[in-house]
């Protein structure tokens, strides 16, 4: 969701218009997509049990909507599918001559792989890995998309050689400019869904291997923390849990960190809250799977087993940060993932020279 926002937020300020198909969550429409969009139209989303027998993977099948089929054939606008769970109506013949392009977030069908390696719930792991082989089965769909825009050089590389129409488009982001502070911050910072298995995984592996055992204030933030996690850190006075931080209160966790420590166990897609910590925070501690093929790198000091991670925090926690590493931020970060010109770049992809006159 922040990249598909923050992507129709800067498009709006390139004066492309966006009419924006979004299936409904059970949640209140957001005001805020009504500033940015010409139009807004919600559709319901079909969750029944029904579903999950189908042979198509059931984040896609159950976004299946007549009306919004007749709503894209009302015009000859180009159509953005955001994510592959979209494209249910991708290769319909009544859209065959219209100009479309998929945003693919993931290698979705490693990722869930992924998800099931590391989920506990016998249910849960199962779902995931039929939806995982699902989607394997269901890639075939894209050949129908003009352009596949890729969100890493390892999901491009991926796609290009499977179907020859990849384009690297990185993700977009709240961050217009760096927000970062000068000095020393208070804590360690690790911040994720801690309603996803591998974000709880990872949450488990850094206080057992990593947290517990150094002296320094650390906290983990995030949605909805299973009771698990409470009782891991109930024994460890330096380890705090942040359920459900407002969006305000977890900017400032990012940015009062004196590091922001991002492992992540799935190599593909790239994970925004990287670049969130980069744009906002201090040090950044990461594995090298977080940045694989990112191009940042230069911005990130990479542990990659537990007793690299805490002689590395025990350095930079005492390390100020300085305007110096702020401007080397300013140059890496612009290369690549400034907002505007990643706009510009659709813009163009959609409407040839829009951005160039």
């Amino acid at each position: 969701m922040i990249d598909c926002y923050h992507r129709i937020r800067c498009l709006n300020k390139t004066g492309i218009k966006v009419h924006l198909h979004a299936y409904e969550y059970g949640r209140p429409p957001a005001g805020e997509l009504e500033e940015i969009c010409s139009t807004v139209s919600y559709y319901p989303r079909d969750t029944s049990f029904g579903n999950h027998l189908s042979a198509l993977p059931y984040s896609v099948v159950s976004r299946n909507s007549k009306k919004l089929l007749e709503n894209l054939a009302k015009d000859d606008s180009p159509i953005l599918f955001d994510g592959i769970q979209t494209t249910l109506l991708l290769a319909r013949p009544v859209l065959a001559d219209r100009k479309k392009a998929v945003r693919l977030h993931n290698t979705e069908p490693y990722y869930y792989r992924t998800l099931a390696k590391h989920e506990r719930n016998p249910v849960k792991k199962t779902y995931y890995l039929l939806e995982a082989g699902r989607l394997q089965r269901y890639e075939k769909i894209l050949k129908h998309s003009d352009y596949l825009l890729t969100i890493s050089i390892a999901d491009h590389d991926y796609y290009n050689r499977r179907f020859r129409n990849s384009i690297l488009l990185p993700s977009s982001h709240p961050f217009d400019k760096t927000e970062i502070k000068t000095g020393r911050g208070h804590h360690i910072l690790y911040h994720a869904d801690l309603t996803i298995s591998e974000n709880i995984a990872v949450s488990k592996l850094l206080i057992r291997k990593v947290f517990s055992r150094i002296p320094h204030p650390c906290i983990i933030a995030g949605k909805n923390p299973p009771p698990a996690l409470e009782s891991e850190i109930r024994n460890h006075g330096n380890i705090k849990l942040i359920p459900n931080p407002a969006s305000v209160k977890m900017n400032d966790l990012i940015k009062d960190a004196q590091i922001n420590i991002i492992p992540t166990m799935a190599a593909n897609g790239l994970k925004l809250k990287l670049l969130i910590s980069l744009f906002s925070g201090r040090h950044c501690l990461a594995n090298s799977t977080a940045v694989n093929a990112s191009g940042l790198y230069p911005l990130c000091h990479i542990a990659d087993s537990a007793e690299e991670m805490i002689r590395k925090i025990n350095i930079l926690f005492n390390q100020p940060f300085t305007a110096e590493m702020i401007e080397e931020r300013k140059k890496v970060l612009a290369r690549k993932y400034d907002n505007m010109i990643n706009a510009g770049k659709l813009a163009d992809l959609f409407f040839p020279g829009h951005c160039t006159k």
